[in-house]
């Protein structure tokens, strides 16, 4: 495993080898990167980037703004405080669970990433949808939970609005070439 210094940052503990590590940053900015095993990830304060490997990782990303992304595996992701961006992984079909904590946080996902779930929490969250046609996105969206709300579409992205007009968290299910997407408490849905 090799970890690479970022300015003004240094990599605090790495235990363990290829069956996976446990990895810890500092309060710095931080990069660290995953094993082929399944790791054990905490970015720690600062605003850190992290690459998860293949196998089913528990990633971390601490305070600060965070970015995460997953590897192969079935993967955790979780921001935890500030504005995060997690990412299952391209490619991996593999289910992976992201939680995106306090902050204004966004999750990347595109046919073909597998059947994934983001729980967004307090904050401005954003789902960020790629390969996929507005007119397409549409179609797959299944909004649960809140009979009140309607869809609204502008520049490529999708808000819904409860009776009075103003934008609300809502809950649901994208399906797209037989994936599916769940997500809770998110205020927008935008392509690219």
């Amino acid at each position: 495993m090799t970890a690479k210094r970022l300015e003004d940052a240094s990599l605090a503990q790495v235990t363990g080898g290829m069956a996976g590590a446990q990895m810890s940053g500092t309060p710095a900015d931080d990069r660290l990167d995953g094993t082929s095993g399944d790791d054990r990830v905490d970015g720690g304060a600062g605003d850190d980037v992290v690459l998860a490997g293949d196998g089913q990782d528990v990633i971390t990303g601490g305070a600060g703004h965070d970015y995460i992304i997953g590897g192969q595996g079935s993967d955790q992701l979780s921001g935890d405080a500030g504005n995060d961006i997690l990412d299952g992984g391209s490619g991996d079909r593999a289910a992976d669970l992201a939680f995106g904590g306090e902050g204004d946080d966004s999750f990347i996902w595109a046919p073909g990433d597998g059947n994934d779930q983001f729980h967004a929490g307090p904050g401005n969250d954003t789902l960020r949808i790629l390969g996929v046609g507005l007119q397409q996105l549409q179609g797959a969206l299944t909004q649960e939970g809140r009979s009140d709300l309607s869809m609204k579409v502008e520049n490529g992205t999708i808000t819904f609005v409860d009776a009075q007009g103003q934008p609300a968290s809502f809950n649901g299910v994208i399906h797209v070439n037989g994936e599916s997407l769940r997500f809770s408490d998110v205020e927008r849905i935008r392509r690219g």
